[in-house]
């Protein structure tokens, strides 16, 4: 990863003066700030938005640099898919998301994600990999790569010794250039091993065992998060009590699979409230 473009200030992209950006965040202070940094790293930046849905893509945007946590709107993942779904390469950015809404956010197509409280040189750094079409790994994404890994084991073909060394390296701090030395392989290498995690990542996020349906979500938020009783929560779904059990039983049996070492005898009701904080399921 390049220090900074040939001729401009240090952490500009080669591709900055291209690449249009846009910041999607619901705080003005935010965006502001955000804009300046950009600005002075040599980035066209165009004027920011608080909703995804606002965007005018006629401007034709070619990264959005967007916030998980958008109120009112689309916010976490739904928002990233919405970007992706308009061909917008985008990194993820929080103060607040929970690993399994970052994680979440990488299934839904984010290419990096990166701490609102970010130095200003990694934050530039982290744009700038997006902006040129690689991936950005924080020290904190990372981390949450791994602590997914450790539980719930890789299975056979997934990632390999040096894919977990890259990731390992990134969770230490290391820039790009750093590990792929660590990794022993070429940094153009190390992009396309970065991809590959990536691509892992969305790939077991997906699968069925661990991923809550919609109507498991809901069932998360009326009764993990809004504390309602199953009579409660069967009503306002409009099934009988023994079908909301019965989608209770799926929430647990996903959230012992999520969480290996967990008792199958955690109780459903238990497993709702865990998932609810997990998640950050928002009423």
């Amino acid at each position: 990863m390049p220090d900074s473009a040939p001729g401009g200030p240090p952490g500009a992209s080669p591709g900055a003066a291209s690449a249009k950006l846009i910041i999607v965040d619901d705080h003005p202070s935010v965006t502001e700030s955000i804009t300046l940094r950009l600005l002075d790293a040599g980035f066209a930046v165009l004027p920011a938005v608080t909703d995804v849905e606002d965007i005018d893509w006629a401007l034709t945007p070619d990264v959005a640099i967007c916030d998980l946590r958008l109120l009112p709107g689309l916010s976490w993942g739904g928002a990233i898919r919405h970007l992706a779904g308009h061909g917008c390469r985008v990194l993820a950015m929080s103060g607040v998301a929970t690993p399994e809404q970052v994680l979440d956010a990488i299934e839904q197509g984010a290419r990096g994600f990166v701490e609102k409280t970010s130095m200003p040189a990694e934050f530039v750094s982290a744009v700038a990999a997006v902006v040129e079409g690689r991936h950005h790994v924080s020290a904190r994404l990372a981390g949450y790569i791994l602590e997914d890994v450790r539980r719930r084991p890789l299975a056979d073909g997934e990632l390999g010794a040096v894919e977990l060394g890259v990731v390992r390296a990134f969770a230490q701090g290391d820039s790009a250039v750093e590990a792929a030395l660590r990794a022993g392989v070429p940094e153009a290498e190390l992009h396309a091993l970065v991809a590959r995690v990536f691509e892992v990542v969305r790939r077991r996020r997906r699968d069925r065992r661990y991923r809550l349906t919609g109507r498991e979500r809901e069932v998360v938020r009326l009764v993990g998060h809004l504390g309602m009783t199953r009579h409660e929560a069967a009503r306002e779904l409009g099934v009988g009590e023994d079908r909301l059990s019965d989608l209770l039983a799926g929430v647990r049996d996903k959230y012992v699979a999520c969480h290996p070492g967990e008792s199958r005898n955690l109780a459903p009701l238990s497993a709702a409230i865990r998932w609810a904080n997990e998640l950050g399921i928002l009423p």
